[in-house]
């Protein structure tokens, strides 16, 4: 993959997968898809359908798309039109249900996070959204560069907009994800430039040997002092 593409996702033409007591999830944006921060898709209930009670360890919004749905968010129970949306923060157990015997009832909900996991409250089993893909495709773990950077003198604005002017050379190289810039508050010549890579080797092997790199490090070289201390991060937890 060079970059990511931008791309239409029709729920009909996509695989689902059964959740069992009458739920099917569609799976929309995902990592492979292109996903770097959030997850998204629709599940859709039969009458009288519901999922168990279970908790996430990223925040949840759910929007109603169609039908008569309950939501019960830590024992308080709510009756929900469409698009009614609800907001349901990291670690609160909730669920959904369709209140109706006779008609269908879709909901339409986002993660935010690529390592969204689900545990149920009844059993404590826990698995990540994403490994729950019905056509069997790989969850993206990204790999995140993390770059310190100190700045000469008077060269902070200058620096920013060599990082921004490169912004363009990482996002159309191979594996490349993410791209953000910090600066430290304590030391504001002290910088971190964090990319997401889809693999360590896309950004040794590739982006580095890459006539892009010549120039990356051509605009930022009158700004910066040394080289840049790099270090690759792989995903452990996400809590909250």
């Amino acid at each position: 993959m060079t970059g990511v593409s931008a791309r239409i996702l029709r729920p009909d033409e996509l695989p689902a997968r059964d959740r069992g007591a009458g739920a099917r999830t569609v799976p929309l944006v995902t990592s492979a898809r292109g996903a770097t921060s959030f997850l998204n898709g629709v599940t859709s209930f039969e009458p009288g359908a519901a999922i168990a009670h279970h908790v996430h360890n990223v925040a949840e919004s759910v929007v109603v798309l169609q039908g008569a749905a309950v939501v019960d968010i830590d024992g308080t129970r709510t009756p929900l039109r469409a698009f009614d949306t609800t907001f349901v923060p990291a670690g609160i157990p909730h669920h959904f249900e369709n209140a109706s015997a006779g008609e269908p009832m879709t909901i339409f909900w986002t993660y935010a996070g690529i390592e969204a996991t689900r545990t149920l409250v009844a059993s404590g089993e826990r698995g990540r959204i994403e490994a729950e893909q019905p056509d069997g495709a790989e969850p993206v773990d990204i790999v995140r560069e993390s770059a310190r950077i100190t700045v000469k003198p008077g060269r902070e604005n200058a620096f920013e907009d060599a990082v921004a002017a490169a912004a363009t050379l990482f996002q159309r190289a191979h594996g490349a994800r993410t791209f953000v810039l910090e600066r430290s508050h304590e030391h504001p010549l002290s910088y971190r430039l964090t990319v997401g890579w889809e693999s360590v080797d896309d950004h040794l092997s590739g982006f580095r040997g890459s006539p892009d790199f010549a120039r990356w490090r051509a605009l930022i070289g009158d700004s910066i002092e040394g080289l840049p201390e790099v270090e690759h991060f792989e995903h452990v937890l996400t809590a909250f």
